[in-house]
């Protein structure tokens, strides 16, 4: 009888948990094209292993995703979780339309130590952590090797600084038709300035983010070696030069020996676009200044919304994301570069270009990630128009970084109240 017993018992917690409603979530993210189908993929296995969670993911246009996330959170819909880039991360974190997490990475069992600190760093804001990251994309240097073979010049390395890379752009620069024009060139001046910026000791904006920093001595430096790449050691194409292809174009048609770009383009431009040359490309550190070597980076991260009524299983959700299975996934398909250091070596070991991927792991120790101030995008598009007017080489360098400074300085003071 005891036994018959328990064995109702048993049903009736099994027919009990049968009739159970699913935990639903939704996701919101950008992904599109193959890293759309690896993320769905992940959702597929994470649904598998947590049947009482059923994951509704929308995704949307990566240029769209702020603005709808701002709009969404407004009129209190419930979104669970979102993707965050750390280009517009400052911005979310600081209208709350993100939870701490600091209390859920204590939790027995989730190892934060084996992120890598500077991922990390670019999803806290004001103290507080916000988001938990899944992957980074620090800048590399890009090179051609069959140019560099033909000009003799060694393939660059870490013992590159300003000063090398001068000198061996300039071997790589040739008018090749030897019609009085050049035709290919040592390297390209990238729009984001931060190797050269933080290498001569500059800064976007002070430490207390309440002034704009580009027109200090440092900053100037930084503007002067830009225009100075293009019209005095002319190892860079001019706005003429890529009015018609761009840069990446340049690049993957054998006429850009270096290139500073994400790990994102690898796959998605350069072993596709460069097949038609038969381009072997590698990479390598980006060159170091006098005060070091820095670097872009951009880290994306999910975190859950201020309005989910299911915080405990997002987080499960988060945790499943960022685990090392996710992360080794997308390095093996997409290249992604891993955020957790046990899943380097996997990363490492793809049998794809670039040969060197060991440049863009050592590279997030030196990757600088976005100014943690709410207007930072808005401050980085008057940045952007700045250096684009130095790249002119039509008015002079002082002017335009005291214009940005103006401009940056009143939305830092608008912030301010």
């Amino acid at each position: 009888m005891k036994k018959t017993l328990l064995i109702l018992a048993g049903l009736l917690l099994l027919l009990g948990g049968c009739g159970e409603k699913q935990v639903v979530l939704r996701v919101i993210d950008w992904a599109s094209g193959q890293e759309e189908v690896i993320i769905r993929e992940q959702v597929a296995l994470f649904e598998k292993a947590h049947p009482d969670i059923k994951v509704e993911l929308e995704t949307v246009n990566w240029h769209r995703m702020r603005d709808k996330l701002m709009i969404a959170t407004a009129g209190g819909r419930t979104l669970d979780i979102t993707r965050i880039s750390s280009e517009w991360f400052a911005p979310l974190a600081d209208k709350g339309v993100l939870v701490p997490l600091d209390e859920y990475v204590e939790e027995k069992g989730f190892d934060i130590d084996d992120f890598y600190p500077n991922a990390l760093r670019d999803c806290r804001y004001k103290g507080k952590l916000y988001g938990i990251p899944v992957s980074v994309d620090p800048y590399a240097m890009y090179y051609n090797k069959k140019m560099f073979d033909e000009a003799g010049v060694p393939y660059p390395d870490e013992t590159w600084d300003f000063d090398k890379y001068i000198e061996m752009c300039g071997k790589l620069t040739r008018d090749k038709d030897g019609d009085g024009r050049l035709d290919q060139w040592g390297t390209d001046v990238h729009a984001d300035i931060t190797p050269y910026l933080y290498g001569f000791g500059g800064q976007y904006v002070s430490d207390d983010h309440s002034r704009c920093a580009l027109n200090s001595p440092e900053a100037l430096k930084t503007f002067r070696l830009l225009t100075d790449l293009i019209y005095e050691y002319k190892v860079s194409p001019t706005a003429d030069d890529t009015a018609n292809l761009g840069n990446y174009k340049l690049f993957t048609q054998g006429k850009l020996a270096t290139i500073v770009s994400g790990s994102w383009a690898a796959d998605a431009i350069f072993s596709r676009e460069g097949k038609a040359i038969g381009l072997d490309f590698d990479t390598a550190p980006v060159p170091k200044g006098p005060k070091g070597r820095y670097t872009k980076m951009i880290t994306n991260s999910y975190g859950i919304m201020r309005y989910s009524e299911h915080r405990k299983e997002a987080w499960e959700f988060i945790k499943w994301m960022s685990g090392a299975e996710c992360q080794i996934m997308s390095a093996e398909r997409i290249l992604f570069i891993p955020v957790r250091k046990s899943a380097a070596e996997d990363f490492l070991a793809v049998q794809r270009p670039p040969r060197n991927k060991q440049a863009f792991i050592d590279a997030i120790d030196c990757g600088m990630g976005s100014v943690q101030v709410s207007c930072w995008p808005e401050a980085e598009n008057i940045i952007s128009g700045s250096v684009e007017k130095t790249l002119l080489g039509k008015e002079p360098i002082e002017d335009i970084a005291d214009d940005a400074v103006r401009e940056v300085n009143k939305i830092l003071a608008a912030e301010k109240r």
